[in-house]
This record gives structure tokens, sequence and C-alpha cells, in this order.
């Protein structure tokens, strides 16, 4: 299990579930919103395995960068 910081870029919805893109480190990916309650570009969201488990305030993000167990 990794955990990372994201930015969503853009909201997509679909008929059944709420999806987002992301970047992470500049590279764009698709992953599930279902999780977060009214998600917008530019909130920053801590991300599992392609699910966003909710939203971080910035500060947070610039402090401790890579949540992951391993300390880089």
């Amino acid at each position: 299990m990794n955990l990372i910081y994201a930015e969503i870029v853009e909201v997509l919805s679909g008929p059944e579930t709420r999806l987002g893109k992301i970047r992470v480190n500049g590279a764009a990916k698709i992953v599930s919103l279902d999780l977060l309650t009214d998600p917008v570009p530019g909130d920053t969201v801590l991300l599992c395995d392609g699910v966003a488990l909710g939203k971080v305030d910035e500060p947070t993000t610039k402090e401790t960068g890579y949540v992951s167990g391993h300390p880089r």
C-alpha cells in the first residue's frame, strides 16, 4: 500500500461513480473520487491504490511530502 498526495486536475462524472484526473509529480492518472465530499480541481488529496481517501490542506503536504512507511 502506497499513500501519496495528489492534486485534482479535473472532476469527471460517470453514471455510477465519480472519477477524477489527478496529477502526481507531473504524471496524470484517473482515480475514484467516491469517498470525497464536493471535490473540485485544485484540491489536494491523499491517494491510496487509485482511490482518493480524503482532502488535505496544502501545508501538510509541504511538510511531509511522500506518506509511505519508508522515509525518503
